[in-house]
């Protein structure tokens, strides 16, 4: 698959530093154990892990490969078909990846799938704006059909919430150039069992291990 190509990944296009020296300090403090890590694209991108029990990349920049972390697998593959069990990971770091998928519903998916149940998925994305801005990134897309990776209007937030995931954090980052794209960095998690308990509750149906 390669690395996957995204306008915020490109010289001269690169994400603000203070947005990236948050997300790493984020990763910093929740990556370890056995790590997934999507989108790597800067060396400094790797100097957050610690207590690591498997690094597993994919999507990485080719120019990872020269000096990579020790232990660490670079995995070939697309994320609609994540070649992993389930629930093989403690954390999934996602960095500008949703957008450049065919698929990012079914790529969220896939992650959720192979987190485990207490793991965390950890995402830094730019992400559609509502309103007017929103409107604008639709008509964009549109028009740039077919002849760009990277897609300008995917719904973020609302694509890990479709697959089960629910947010523990959000951190929205408005960029000051009207012409791009909001990013937007967070912690989602698989909902715990009270929570799946309430909504079952709600929708007036079962769970195992729970009460209607």
């Amino acid at each position: 698959m390669g690395t996957l190509t995204c306008h915020y990944k490109r010289a001269g296009s690169e994400a603000p530093d203070e947005v990236l020296t948050r997300f790493r300090t984020l990763a910093r403090r929740h990556a370890g154990g056995r790590v997934l890590d999507i989108g790597a694209y800067q060396p400094d991108d790797l100097l957050c892990y610690r207590n690591l029990g498997s690094l597993a990349l994919v999507a990485a920049d080719a120019r990872l490969l020269a000096e990579p972390p020790p232990g660490a697998e670079f995995v070939d593959t697309g994320l609609e078909r994540l070649p992993f069990p389930a629930g093989a990971f403690d954390v999934v770091i996602c960095r500008f990846a949703l957008c450049a998928t065919p698929d990012p519903c079914r790529a969220a998916r896939e992650i959720a799938r192979v987190l485990g149940r207490n793991g965390h998925v950890l995402f830094l994305e730019h992400a559609r704006a509502p309103g007017v801005i929103g409107q604008a990134q639709d008509q964009a897309q549109r028009m740039l059909h077919g002849t760009r990776h990277c897609r300008l209007n995917v719904e973020v937030v609302a694509n890990w919430q479709l697959v089960g995931l629910v947010m523990r954090r959000l951190d929205w980052y408005w960029p000051p150039c009207y012409a791009r794209a909001p990013l937007v960095q967070g912690v989602a998690t698989h909902p715990d069992q009270r929570y799946r308990q309430e909504l079952a509750w709600l929708r007036g149906t079962e769970i195992p291990g729970g009460k209607p």
